[in-house]
């Protein structure tokens, strides 16, 4: 069982012969925090402006978003989702050449072949836990004019310092560097994942999201930040009203809103690190380090496939990311987000009952 994406829990939810409430996913990397009584208000006050178009340019989120990132007005896009950025960029700007640091989400090799451009992947070793060898990324980049890196990534989980890939894109000024921030919020504050604490190179563009560490992908809000000639060239191809006025009301309340992400990061990481140490005792898996709210995990039992595990945890009401889409992953990963200590709780004894065969003989 393969998706594109995770959290298709209505998919799965056909498969399972359920209802898609009855699903508990762990594929997407969501956080589970509730949503906020003052997003929901945004939202209920924004219906009367159902009647008449939105703003086309988000004029009003943009400036929202401009200060929550510490950035100019012109500095700042928003789309639906950084996905349409994601694919919007190379469309736009049509690279010569590009380079994915593997293994990645897959809509990076996507995007680039959409828009009929080569790429060639740069793979992060399993031996070395998926940590990039930068030095080995670097011999690569000669010649590349476009460069796609998930900081942190999806699906290993490891976080790059921002220090470091600015000094890479300082070498590399023709070379347009896309870092995926949608997890950075993710990150622990030790490691510096997120370039936005210091002002942009002009080679560098970031995507941020409110879907994943905010718990709102049914918004579909993502924001591209960069140097305003790169922003403006993404805008002149875009297609107007990508963003509705309910998803700009319910985004602007979010930003407005006090989060103690401090705290929600702590909790949520100590629990992973509380999963991680369960599973890491089960038998017949290998769990790797993450610095952010899931787990990647390799089957070492020859006898099971991912998409085996997958269906034996859908057979129990739980959905898991099957991670044989991930190019540079070979066919024995799966990936686990981590949730509630209850729900955490069902994950682990869930595993350990699909990866004993003498239950499912």
């Amino acid at each position: 069982m393969l998706h594109a994406h995770g959290g298709d829990i209505y998919g799965a939810a056909v498969e399972a012969g359920g209802s898609p409430e009855e699903i508990l996913d762990f594929s997407s990397n969501v956080n589970p925090r509730p949503v906020p009584e003052t997003v929901r208000e945004a939202i209920r006050i924004a219906a009367d402006s159902l009647g008449r178009y939105p703003d086309s340019e988000a004029r009003g989120l943009r400036r929202k978003a401009a200060e929550a990132f510490g950035v100019s007005v012109d500095s700042v896009l928003a789309g639906h989702g950084t996905t349409e950025f994601i694919y919007a960029l190379p469309r736009r700007l049509r690279p010569h050449r590009s380079v994915i640091l593997a293994p990645c989400y897959h809509d990076y090799w996507r995007a680039v072949e959409h828009a009929r451009c080569d790429a060639e992947g740069v793979l992060a070793s399993e031996a070395n836990e998926f940590v990039p060898d930068l030095g080995e990324l670097e011999t690569r980049l000669s010649g590349v004019n476009m460069t796609f890196i998930g900081n942190p990534n999806n699906p290993t989980g490891v976080a790059l310092s921002a220090d470091s890939l600015r000094s890479l894109a300082g070498k590399f000024p023709s070379n347009l560097f896309v870092i995926d921030e949608a997890l950075a919020d993710m990150a622990p504050d030790s490691v510096g994942a997120s370039l936005l604490a210091a002002p942009l190179p002009d080679n560098v563009v970031v995507l941020r999201s409110l879907s994943l560490f905010d718990g709102l992908p049914g918004l579909r809000v993502g924001f591209m930040l960069g140097h305003p000639d790169v922003c403006e060239t993404v805008e002149r191809a875009r297609e107007p009203w990508t963003v509705g006025p309910l998803d700009q009301a319910a985004a602007i309340a979010l930003l407005e809103s006090e989060t103690d992400a401090s705290t929600i990061r702590t909790e949520l990481m100590a629990e992973r690190e509380r999963v991680r140490d369960e599973l890491s005792n089960a038998s017949g898996l290998r769990v790797f380090r993450s610095q952010t709210n899931f787990l990647l995990l390799k089957i070492t039992k020859p006898s099971i496939t991912p998409s085996q595990l997958c269906e034996r945890m859908l057979k129990q009401k739980m959905l898991i990311r099957n991670a044989a889409g991930f190019r540079g992953l070979d066919g024995k990963f799966v990936r686990v987000t981590i949730r509630g200590a209850d729900d955490n709780a069902r994950l682990v004894a869930g595993l350990r009952i699909a990866l004993d065969d003498s239950s499912w003989r």
